[in-house]
């Protein structure tokens, strides 16, 4: 049926169709290849470092057929190193030791020169394939923090690529030096949606930063067509405080996705309730989703106050007098590990009615506290069956995988249709079998699961179950596959199974 397709149809089926499924279709035969491989190879484009595979992309991308399939593209500006010269000839060692006689740092000179010879090639080639490219829809400029980097070459693949792109750019993510900020500030994007921002400002102070961002205002301030904002922050960041620029935000009509990553000690942000005051609240009628993580924190240039680690808290207590008629999505880290989960609890009370998917991470999560936190979203007045019958998707990581957990999940959310858990060890249900062999084990949780088939697992929903058993191995754990598929009635398509460790 695919080889009666036209090809000018084939190709804009494509581009509604996820890459991996473009990819499949390209690998079906001669005909479907030419099609729609071109779709397949360059939809998505990473350009990293310099090499032949940069050369042959940008040598590629001249051709207007090519570029026109290019819709995201990712850029990593690299550093460029000196040649190494193989071979000199006499003349010219001559030359370079009377050079350096006049000049000791003759050589280095000329290495230098190399250097900038060699990024301006770069420059030149990658811009000029990028002025090809018309339909990019999302652009994401990043660089390592540990690494030099060229001051040139991000300056051409900023502001000047982010103009090229304005008539379709849909999502923009950025990780550059903070002193490039600036440039920012004349760009105008009319179709951007999605904004994430990753603040890198190293060992420079807050009188820096500020001046800094001021560019960065601007631009935010000129986007009109927001509906999502991630804002994080690099743990190499020692000196930058987030609260310094919660009034700076601004408010956005169609916003509906909000995302803070910071350093888990909460260095980066003194005052959370700022923060929810200036940047969460004046969103909360119009926010789907709502994002709290962390990443790792480097060595503090002082002491950090204590209860900056709770900052996470500290943000979703101040919210509960606060009504979010369409939070659909809440991501939270459980940070510190071992805090009290009071707050949590209330907060998922009051977010219960309208939460469609709830993933918490970082901290394992005890049996007795996951009985808890489900209880706090099954609450009566507002489930008068007890059973939240809102929750589609749960994500988290538990200390320990039982079947006891399986069936208290089916029992509160009888519409879960994914669930993920992550976890470091695996138990029975019979305190007798703990120290026995493996398939001791497996046994008992077969036998625990299998009365559930037709009573409880019968009307669950459940389509997507996915089981990470993280670093720790169990050779039995593949069997469970094959186990789940029996035990529960709605049929579970094997691809969507999470292989990590099924």
């Amino acid at each position: 049926m695919l080889d009666a397709l036209p090809y000018d149809i084939l190709s804009l089926v494509t581009e509604f169709l996820p890459l991996y499924e473009v990819r499949k279709l390209a690998a079906v035969n001669r005909r479907l290849r030419h099609a729609v491989g071109l779709d397949a190879k360059f939809r998505e484009i990473r350009l990293d470092r310099h090499d032949s595979r940069m050369k042959g992309i940008c040598e590629m991308l001249s051709r207007r057929d090519v570029a026109n399939h290019v819709r995201r593209l990712t850029m990593q500006p690299w550093l460029v190193r000196p040649g190494t010269k193989t071979h000199a000839s006499r003349s010219e060692n001559i030359w370079n030791h009377v050079n350096t006689f006049f000049n000791p740092h003759y050589m280095e000179q000329q290495a230098d020169r190399r250097i900038r010879k060699r990024v301006r090639k770069d420059i030149a080639r990658v811009t000029d394939a990028i002025r090809r490219l018309r339909y990019v829809e999302e652009y994401c400029i990043i660089y390592d923090e540990e690494s030099r980097y060229h001051r040139e070459f991000f300056n051409k693949l900023l502001s000047p690529t982010l103009e090229t792109f304005a008539p379709t750019l849909y999502k923009l993510t950025i990780k550059v030096p903070f002193e490039l900020l600036p440039h920012l500030s004349y760009v105008r994007l009319p179709e951007l949606h999605e904004l994430d921002i990753c603040m890198c400002t190293g060992e420079a102070f807050m009188d820096q930063i500020k001046y800094a961002l001021d560019g960065f205002f601007v631009f935010l301030h000129n986007i009109t067509t927001l509906q999502h904002l991630g804002i994080s922050v690099t743990s190499f960041s020692r000196r930058l405080d987030v609260s310094h620029f919660s009034q700076r935000w601004g408010k956005f009509p169609d916003l509906k996705s909000l995302s803070l990553c910071i350093p888990f000690n909460g260095a980066a942000l003194s005052s959370p309730e700022g923060f929810y005051e200036h940047v969460v609240k004046p969103h909360a009628s119009t926010l789907e989703k709502l994002r709290l993580s962390t990443t790792r924190a480097s060595v503090p240039l002082g002491p950090v106050p204590r209860h900056c680690q709770n900052w996470i808290q500290r943000i979703i207590k101040s919210s509960f007098d606060t009504p979010f008629p369409r939070l659909r999505e809440v991501e939270l880290a459980l940070r510190p590990l071992r805090a009290n989960l009071d707050d949590l609890k209330t907060f998922l009370e009051n977010r219960a009615p309208t939460l469609e998917k709830l993933t918490l991470t970082d901290r394992a999560l005890q049996v007795h506290e996951l009985r808890d936190l489900f209880e706090s979203l099954c609450l009566s007045r507002v489930f008068p069956s007890g059973r939240n019958d809102m929750l589609e998707s749960l994500k988290m990581k538990v200390d320990v995988l039982s079947p006891t957990l399986l069936v208290l999940a089916a029992e509160c959310f009888p519409e879960l249709k994914s669930l993920n858990l992550t976890f470091a060890d695996v138990w029975s249900a019979s305190p007798d079998l703990r120290g026995r062999t493996q398939q001791n084990l497996y046994v008992a949780f077969v036998r625990f699961l299998l009365p559930y088939k037709s009573t409880l697992f019968a009307n669950w929903r459940l389509r997507n179950l996915a089981l990470d058993e993280g670093p720790t191995k169990f050779p039995w754990f593949r069997n469970l596959e094959r186990v789940c598929i029996d035990c529960f009635s709605s049929p579970i398509p094997v691809g969507e199974l999470s292989y990590l460790a099924i």
